[in-house]
């Protein structure tokens, strides 16, 4: 080169600084592009005060580049309050430090007021002479976010898992456990390292295994499902479950099965104390009147199908009564629960055995005809007259069985039945009774006369007819007998016989009987108020009504709304009435002589009354039964029991009344043997009170 194109020392110069210039235009374009524009917030600081920030920080946190380096925009304004403290340690600690780069979280308020998280990662430097920050801004909100979700489900799903009362469980694809929570600890009484050498096989009762198996398999392949099943704890106890399953999915394959299960061992058990109450008799367990009914609607169906034939024997207790009175509710409910087990040991084990209320029993024979039916009638019977011990008392009670058959379904058979065995109790006790058309005629019109029985004092249909009672030494009135008469507006005059037996077995018997003792009692005062001489009044009670709690206490009110005084009352008990050797009969006669009253045994020598008895209690009165004075004109025995009776009473100190005089023969034979009353259609037949004369009467 020659020295004319050489560069002179002014030209080198010159080329240095235009070299230079172009190095620092592309310094300039290369921190635009790589600080100012890059994607990444970055910020100086120094001495408290952002002295640069890049676009991607204003725009991270909606501020001016002009507000941060004029100071409008401090730290303390974008930092989260709470995180202000965290910042302004690390900035103190590189300081004293003069350490390397650190790196935290914190949370940013943004121009906006909106929250944002981010992550801090600075560095210091020296800028302009004096120390500074240099840092970065990455949001890392969804990060956090995501973090906090997972660690929410984790705590939920640890709540539900470990905090779980039922058991929860996973298992392999053998059915081994792979997970238990405390929950499933409890309820199988194993330990944690026990089950987790266990499979769920073991545990299960044999009956349910399969169906355990059935349930697992059906999990594997993808399906939940829901079932029952029982199985033994550790202790062997046994453990009801309401089980759920449902597939374990691990990176889209099924690895085994979760489970839930839920102790419901005693929600069976208040289920099934509910189905027993409201299918079968509480104390001696049988099936009652309801799962009665079903069963033999069942056994219609099937005697249809077969054309075959059924029974259903319906049996009341004969004098049951006796045992709740005699020996109190305890030795009933023993006796009931025994004699049902003695029914239930008797019959077929297709047979279905009830009980409807008290001591009131039904069976059902789905395959047997009349002759079977009755042939398991007499087998009853049987069994039920053998002694049983009951809380050390030999009892033996007897029972009235009805037995009603068909081939073909009826509403009514156990009502047949029912028929059947009132009749058989009326007419022939510890025995049976088929079901005729006669006989439920008969318990239709017992039916017909208990129902209108209601409404006869509410419809004034009730009356009362007084025969005389005549004083046999001096002939005169010494007493009036109140008989009740029922006047029924389609029947006419029902006599007593028919409707009094009907309303003691219905209880009606209580509120008729006060109305006849009231409205004698207020006759007789009202006699007297007009000026007759003043006699008694016989008024016929009932073993209920005597019985009664509060029976004295009506006879001492009723005397004392009348006005009659006690002496003037007489009330008279059939001899049967005292074979009920209770004590509260006994007391009720007590109280009832104390008041006053006279008493008297009405149909005296049909029964079986103990002399006892009549010494115990101090009757004034016995009445000859009419069947013993009607034998007086035949010379028959009846002459010598009416003597010996007569004989007998003076002697214990009361007088006699005869029954049914009828002639002059019976009435002068009762004279001479000094029968102190007497009376029967000779004086006079029964009448209302206004059809009587009260003038003395002399037919002696």
């Amino acid at each position: 080169m020659t020295d004319s194109k050489r560069p002179t020392t002014e030209h080198k110069h010159e080329m240095a600084g235009t070299y230079t210039s172009e190095v620092s235009k592309a310094n300039s374009s290369i921190f635009d592009l790589l600080v100012k524009k890059v994607p990444v917030s970055m910020y100086i600081m120094s001495e408290d005060k952002f002295v640069y920030v890049n676009e991607s920080l204003c725009e991270l946190l909606g501020y001016l580049e002009d507000q941060f380096l004029l100071g409008d925009v401090r730290l303390k304004d974008v930092i989260y309050p709470e995180d202000l403290s965290i910042v302004q340690t690390r900035i103190y600690e590189q300081s004293e430090t003069a350490g390397g780069s650190v790196r935290y979280r914190v949370r940013i308020i943004r121009h906006d007021g909106s929250l944002l998280h981010a992550e801090l990662h600075s560095k210091i430097a020296e800028w302009k002479g004096k120390p500074a920050f240099i840092g970065s801004v990455t949001d890392v909100t969804e990060e956090v976010v995501a973090q906090s979700r997972l660690k929410d489900s984790e705590e939920r799903y640890n709540s539900l898992f470990f905090e779980n009362p039922d058991a929860i469980f996973s298992f392999d694809t053998e059915g081994n456990f792979t997970n238990v929570n405390p929950g499933a600890l409890a309820l199988s009484g194993y330990s944690y390292d026990e089950l987790m050498k266990m499979s769920f096989v073991p545990m299960i009762v044999p009956e349910h295994l399969d169906k355990a198996l059935h349930y697992f398999s059906d999990a594997l392949k993808g399906n939940t499902n829901r079932y029952e099943v029982n199985l033994y704890g550790k202790n062997g106890k046994l453990i009801q479950l309401e089980v759920t399953n449902f597939p374990m999915n691990q990176a889209g394959q099924i690895t085994g099965a979760y489970g839930i299960a839920k102790d419901i061992t005693s929600r069976n058990e208040h289920k099934q104390l509910l189905e027993e109450m409201a299918f079968f008799d509480h104390l001696t367990k049988l099936p009652n009147r309801k799962l009665f009914e079903d069963r033999l609607e069942q056994a219609y169906k099937i005697s249809n199908e077969k054309e075959g034939e059924l029974a259903v024997l319906f049996l009341n207790l004969d004098r049951f009564k006796y045992i709740n009175d005699s020996l109190g509710y305890e030795y009933g409910d023993v006796y009931l629960k025994k004699i049902a087990f003695r029914m239930v040991e008797c019959v077929a084990d297709s047979a279905t055995v009830g009980r409807f209320a008290g001591d009131e029993f039904a069976i059902l024979l789905p395959n047997a005809g009349k002759e079977a039916a009755i042939e398991s009638a007499k087998r009853l019977n049987e069994v039920f007259a053998e002694p049983m011990e009951v809380l050390g008392h030999q009892l033996a009670l007897t029972a009235s069985i009805g037995i009603a058959c068909a081939s073909k379904m009826q509403q009514d058979l156990i009502k047949q039945a029912e028929s059947a065995m009132l009749y058989t109790k009326k007419h022939s006790k510890n025995s049976y009774s088929l079901y005729s058309y006669k006989l439920n005629q008969e318990t239709a019109d017992k039916l017909a006369i208990e129902r209108e029985l209601k409404s006869a004092i509410r419809n004034d249909e009730f009356l009362i007819h007084y025969q005389p009672i005549i004083n046999l030494k001096t002939g005169q009135r010494s007493a009036m007998e109140a008989l009740i008469r029922w006047n029924h507006p389609e029947l006419g005059m029902v006599p007593p016989d028919h409707f009094i037996p009907i309303s003691e077995e219905s209880g009606q018997i209580v509120e008729i009987g006060k109305w006849v003792l009231y409205t004698a009692c207020s006759q007789n005062k009202s006699w007297q108020l007009s000026g007759y001489a003043p006699f008694r009044i016989c008024v016929n009670i009932s073993t209920i009504q005597l019985q009664h709690p509060n029976f004295v206490r009506l006879v001492k009110s009723v005397l004392e709304e009348t006005g009659l005084e006690a002496k003037w009352l007489e009330l008279e008990v059939t001899e049967s009435i005292l074979l009920e050797d209770t004590e509260v009969l006994k007391d009720s006669l007590r109280k009832l002589k104390a008041l006053g009253i006279s008493m008297s045994i009405d149909d005296f020598g049909t029964g079986f009354t103990s002399l006892n008895y009549l010494r115990q209690f101090s009757f004034d009165r016995v009445k000859i039964d009419r069947s013993f004075v009607q034998d007086i004109n035949n010379d028959l025995n009846g002459k010598a029991i009416t003597s010996t009776v007569i004989t007998l009473a003076h002697k214990l100190g009361m007088e006699v009344v005869a029954e049914g005089i009828e002639d002059a023969v019976q009435l002068a034979y009762l004279h001479e043997e000094l029968c102190d009353e007497g009376q029967g259609y000779y004086f006079c037949h029964p009448k209302a009170a206004d059809q009587h004369d009260l003038l003395p009467t002399n037919k002696t």
